[in-house]
């Protein structure tokens, strides 16, 4: 019986931390619950962003060899399918290449974002990507980053509770998934892998 409230502690303290971010602990598991690979960029000329159509809107870069598509419009960038990328170093260089071609105006309007509070957005949508069930409409909208003034420096908890007109309640949402049996499952895909 020891082991097994050992064990729950150490889960419910493992999920305190990954989904709260602390110390960079949380942006380092994939959107499968895997380790991300470590850092392959050294610089933004290793992504080859380029515009696609000549426009100023459309943009491609590739990252470890798969090619990702983005938007800027209206002083935001949008990155599809950003959940797949999971290094904090690298989407702190890819945020700079996309900075370097149009920079965006911080909440205040006046300054502009910076590298690392842009990853550090990324990554609090790559933490809902990986909570949020299959099927869930929040999920999928948090599979692509919109990197814009309004969500500068919020948290996960923040960005739910805004999205959802919510309050983030960990302890309510650990148990709802042990009552529907997906607590392990979610376990097992943030924390221990």
């Amino acid at each position: 019986m020891k082991k097994v409230l050992f064990l729950i502690i150490l889960i419910i303290i493992g999920g305190v931390i990954y989904f709260h971010g602390i110390a960079g602990f949380g942006p380092f598991f994939g959107p499968d619950g895997a380790v991300s690979h470590r850092s392959i960029l050294s610089s933004t000329d290793d992504i080859a962003l380029h515009d696609v159509d000549g426009r100023g809107t459309n943009y491609a870069f590739t990252y470890d060899g798969e090619e990702f598509r983005t938007m800027y419009s209206y002083g935001c960038w949008t990155i599809y399918d950003s959940y797949k990328i999971t290094n904090k170093h690298d989407e702190k260089i890819i945020c700079q290449a996309l900075i370097d071609e149009h920079p965006v105006y911080g909440k205040d309007m006046v300054s502009y974002r910076t590298p690392e509070d842009m990853a550090y957005e990324w990554q609090q949508h790559n933490l809902a990507y990986v909570y949020l069930p299959e099927g869930n409409a929040w999920r999928t909208h948090a599979a692509n980053v919109d990197l814009d003034p309004y969500d500068q420096g919020r948290s996960f908890e923040e960005i739910y509770e805004d999205r959802t007109g919510q309050e983030f309640d960990l302890k309510e949402k650990v148990k709802e998934s042990l009552d529907d049996g997906t607590f392990f499952d979610k376990v097992k895909r943030s924390v221990l892998n």
